[in-house]
C-alpha cells in the first residue's frame, strides 16, 4: 500500500507546474497618447491555452467583445517557438496595448499567465503574488496582474485574476486577499476580474471534488466586505460544460449598465463576460 501511494504522488508531483524563467511583466503599448475613454467595457476570458489567432478571432467576430475597452485574459501563453507572447499578438490584431504575465513555466522555456488589453495606455503594470496552495495535481504559482488606466479623467486600477481550481472557499478567499488588499490601497475605481474557478465543490485532500453548494457566494461576500460591488453576481454560468459559475468581475466607483455571458463564443471551456460601467 505504500508503495502504490508513493508512486501515486510522484505521478501527481510530475503533473505539478514549473516555476517560470521570469516573473517580470511584459508591457506593450500600441495605442496614441491621444486616445481617451468616456466609460468602460470589461470582458474578461480564460481562454484555455489556445492560439492567438484564434483567440483574436473569437473577439473580433463577437460584437459585444469586440467593443470591450479593456481585455482580461487567463491561460494564455508565451511559447519559446514564437517570436511575441500571445496575449501581445492577440493585441496587436485588435490595435490595443497589453501586460503579460508569467505564472508558471512550460517545457519549452515559455510560460502560461494572465493579460490586460486596453485600448487606452496602460500605467504602474504590478505583478501581485498569490499564496501557493498545493494541490496535488497541478499546483501552480499563481497571481494576478495590475495596471492603471485613465477613464473619462480619472485613474482606473484594474487587476486580472486567475485562482487555483481544487481549493475549499477558506482558501480561495485568502488566495484573493493580497488582491482585495492592494485594491483598498487604491484611492480611484476598480475593477477586479477573471477566474476565479467558484465551482460547486469542496476538495477532499486537494484531491477529490464534493459537492457543497456555491463557492460564488463566499467569495463574493469577501468583495463586498471589501467595498467592492458583484455586478455579474446574478448572471450565470460561465462554464461550457455543468453549470458552473467560474469567472467574475468585481468593482467599485461604477455603476453597470449591461453585461452579459456570451454564450455562443465556445472556444475554450470558459464562456467570456462583460460589464459596461459608467463612472459614479
Amino acid at each position: 500500500m505504500c508503495v502504490v501511494a508513493t508512486i501515486a504522488v510522484a505521478s501527481c508531483t510530475r503533473l505539478n507546474r514549473a516555476a517560470p524563467t521570469t516573473t517580470s511583466a511584459v508591457v506593450h503599448s500600441t495605442v496614441g497618447e491621444g486616445s481617451a475613454l468616456r466609460s468602460l467595457r470589461v470582458a474578461t476570458y480564460n481562454v484555455h491555452m489556445e492560439s492567438a489567432s484564434s483567440i483574436a478571432n473569437a473577439i473580433t467576430s463577437n460584437a459585444e467583445l469586440g467593443a470591450a475597452d479593456v481585455l482580461l485574459l487567463q491561460e494564455i501563453e508565451d511559447h519559446g517557438s514564437e517570436a511575441t507572447s500571445r496575449a501581445e499578438q492577440v493585441a496587436e490584431r485588435l490595435g490595443m496595448s497589453v501586460a503579460y504575465a508569467p505564472g508558471y513555466g512550460l517545457p519549452n522555456g515559455g510560460s502560461h499567465g494572465v493579460a490586460i488589453l486596453s485600448r487606452v495606455s496602460l500605467r504602474d503594470v504590478e505583478v501581485l503574488e498569490l499564496p501557493y496552495f498545493h494541490v496535488v495535481v497541478n499546483s501552480a504559482r499563481r497571481i494576478a496582474l495590475a495596471a492603471t488606466i485613465e477613464v473619462d479623467g480619472q485613474d482606473v486600477r484594474i487587476y486580472s485574476v486567475h485562482l487555483d481550481n481544487s481549493i475549499n472557499p477558506s482558501n480561495r478567499k485568502l488566495q484573493l486577499e493580497p488582491v482585495l488588499r492592494s485594491a483598498k490601497k487604491f484611492s480611484g475605481p476598480i475593477v477586479i476580474a477573471g477566474d476565479l474557478n467558484t465551482s460547486p465543490f469542496c476538495w477532499a485532500a486537494s484531491l477529490v471534488p464534493i459537492p457543497c453548494g456555491r463557492q460564488d457566494n463566499a467569495v463574493e461576500r469577501a468583495a463586498r466586505s471589501s467595498g467592492l460591488q458583484t455586478p455579474v453576481a446574478d448572471i450565470g454560468s460561465t462554464s461550457k460544460w455543468i453549470g458552473m459559475r467560474l469567472d467574475a468581475i468585481y468593482t467599485r466607483g461604477f455603476s453597470a449598465t449591461s453585461s452579459a455571458v456570451e454564450r455562443s463564443v465556445k472556444l475554450s471551456d470558459h464562456l467570456p463576460v462583460w460589464v459596461e460601467l459608467e463612472l459614479i
